[in-house]
């Protein structure tokens, strides 16, 4: 990763932090982004002290807020030539119903409409800057979006693009893997419009990672329970793995429009393979972002 710029959104959480350290002690420039100023000067500063790599750089923005995201945008440009990995790993999960400063329902707007966002303004850097890689972390709550899913048969999320900010009917997890699928659907579409770019877009799955949004999915028969179930998920540094191996590995150089679990290839749900809904997907998405 030496020579290389690597942009991470979400740094600050758990699996950020590992994912930012470890490609800082491969050798990349790192470029963390935070939500508060104070969060990218500490972390910076850990990053440094831990791998010895005095290349990191950090980015303030809540993603939530479009305009935001292009103040990031303009930000990255103003102070860095070269874009070589983009991992989009900032993610989110409610128990209620809440509105972007967009006036767009959260989960779509932060772990869908964020990725797609940026990487759309940055689309020009990392085709410059190519060979180039979007990592973006999903979650397969996609493929089985039940709150209990220890009995019965999956159940994967309908796509329901005639309610997509669920103003008819909100359920936490539901509206929580609808986004993530969204983020898989568009990953790929874009995939396909990077063709022989060699800039390329995969997906994956990082595990049942001990992380704040682990808590927060859980159903509120599981909460009491969750000390007792911590030590038997995955801890960051594992769930990180996944995306560390596909933002660096010579292993998937040249892969592209894929879905991962365990660094390996598998097929996300059946919907999400549909190009027609894809692309009403794309086009209502760069609707709701403004992009021109």
């Amino acid at each position: 990763m030496h020579n290389k710029v690597a942009l991470i959104t979400g740094a600050n959480g758990d699996m950020g932090r590992v994912i930012s350290t470890e490609l800082a002690w491969q050798g990349a420039h790192v470029v963390v982004v935070v939500r508060r100023h104070e969060q990218g000067e500490a972390l910076q500063h850990d990053i440094v002290q831990a791998t010895g790599n005095s290349e990191v750089d950090f980015l303030v923005a809540d993603l939530a807020d479009q305009r935001q995201i292009r103040r990031l945008a303009d930000e990255f440009h103003q102070r860095f030539n070269n874009l070589h990995v983009v991992v989009n790993n900032a993610g989110m999960h409610l128990r209620d119903r809440q509105l972007s400063p967009d006036g767009i329902e959260m989960h779509l707007a932060v772990n869908h409409l964020a990725w797609f966002l940026l990487t759309n303004l940055l689309l020009d850097t990392l085709k410059a800057s190519a060979p180039s890689r979007v990592v973006n972390v999903s979650s397969q709550s996609m493929a089985d979006a039940r709150d209990l899913t220890l009995f019965g048969q999956p159940q994967p999320v309908a796509l329901h693009l005639d309610d997509l900010q669920s103003e008819r009917h909100f359920e936490p997890m539901d509206a929580y893997a609808r986004s993530k699928l969204a983020m898989v659907m568009c990953g790929y579409a874009l995939a396909r419009r990077l063709k022989d770019t060699q800039v390329t877009v995969n997906a994956l799955h990082p595990g049942l990672v001990a992380t704040g949004i682990a808590a927060d999915v859980a159903p509120p028969i599981v909460r009491p329970f969750l000390g007792l179930i911590r030590p038997f998920l995955l801890s960051p540094q594992a769930g990180a793995q996944t995306a560390i191996y596909l933002a660096s590995s010579p292993e998937v150089e040249g892969i592209t429009g894929k879905y991962f679990i365990k660094k390996a290839e598998v097929r996300s749900p059946d919907i999400s393979y549909d190009v027609e809904a894809q692309e009403q997907l794309w086009q209502m998405s760069t609707q709701l972002v403004w992009l021109g």
